[in-house]
């Protein structure tokens, strides 16, 4: 066990990947394509999340599964970032998340394959691995092939059992299923929340609806991101809207892990409501409009999160 595991926050990526990031001005199907200079580098949500919680001052234990060929490539990268990268290996290679960013328009396409299949005795060593896991816990991301729809449910449940919050920022039959272990915090997008409900949610009405729907199954924190819009707020003591000041945009890639961060960041220091809620819009701001290639700077984040309007409800 690392000497530094009890670090306050950790986060756990069942399904890590390298994400190969590759700017072009507008994507021409079935054509040769001339891009900017790619990025890639080690990544899957939780991994995200502790890349910005490090931006902003806060060590993290990084972990989960992870092919055994390469978790040298992470551990080199999240070393120099004060992260203690403390993986469960498992056989093979993690999978390569191509996301393509158009920049003239702004949009972005993500080929995103499965991961290699894991075998359910990895989940075991990983709670096992778990024992001592930091007192708050973001457990993010996809499942890998090999794993069933219960594997968040059973990490809540662990975790929880041990008195550690948990923070889940998933999505489908996995993250629904996982409800019912009741995490501390929940952030779903605006799609992701209607897929769960089962329904539209096309205004702030329905959303404000959606996200108390989830406070009353025993979820205490919904946050709901809806993108350049900002994001819902549905706390014990606050019901709160958002808006990001105006930003230019030079990614829409991790948006929601720095957000993530954020709140993360924001309880392990015990924020009121807006203080958070601020914190949590101001890393999303910086993350979409980070330098190609780079990480964004805590004074902008700082920056940005004392711009966001906050409107209570």
């Amino acid at each position: 066990m690392p000497a530094d595991a009890l670090t306050r926050i950790g986060t756990v990526t069942l399904n890590p990947a390298f994400d190969l990031t590759i700017p072009l001005p507008r994507l021409e199907r079935g054509e040769v394509n001339r891009a900017q200079a790619a990025e890639l580098r080690p990544a899957g949500k939780g991994v995200n999340v502790s890349v910005m919680l490090s931006v902003l001052g806060e060590p993290s234990r990084a972990t989960g599964l992870l092919g055994a060929a390469d978790c040298a490539a992470f551990e080199e990268f999240l070393r120099p970032l004060g992260i203690v990268s403390d993986f469960e290996p498992v056989p093979g290679r993690c999978r390569i998340n191509v996301k393509l960013v158009e920049t003239a328009a702004g949009e972005v396409t993500d080929i995103n394959p499965p991961g290699p299949t894991v075998a359910p005795s990895a989940l075991a060593a990983l709670m096992r691995r778990l024992e001592r896991a930091p007192e708050l816990m973001v457990l993010a991301g996809s499942l890998p092939p090999g794993l069933g729809t219960d594997a968040w449910d059973g990490l809540v449940r662990h975790l929880s059992a041990a008195g550690r919050r948990v923070l889940l920022d998933s999505s489908g039959p996995a993250f629904e299923a996982a409800l019912a272990a009741r995490p501390f915090l929940v952030k779903p997008n605006r799609s992701e929340l209607a897929a769960l409900l089962g329904r539209s949610l096309p205004d702030r009405a329905a959303l404000i609806a959606g996200a108390r729907e989830v406070q009353q199954r025993g979820v205490s924190h919904v946050v709901v991101s809806a993108g350049g819009e900002g994001a819902l707020f549905v706390l014990p003591d606050a019901c709160l809207w958002v808006r990001p000041p105006a930003v230019p945009l030079t990614t829409t890639v991790g948006a929601g892990d720095a957000m993530v961060a954020g709140l993360a960041a924001g309880l392990a220091r015990g924020l009121d409501a807006a203080a958070l809620a601020r914190l949590a819009t101001g890393c999303a701001a910086a993350a979409v409009s980070r330098p190609p290639g780079g990480l964004p700077e805590a004074a902008e984040i700082a920056r940005l999160a004392e711009a966001a309007h906050v409107e209570r409800l």
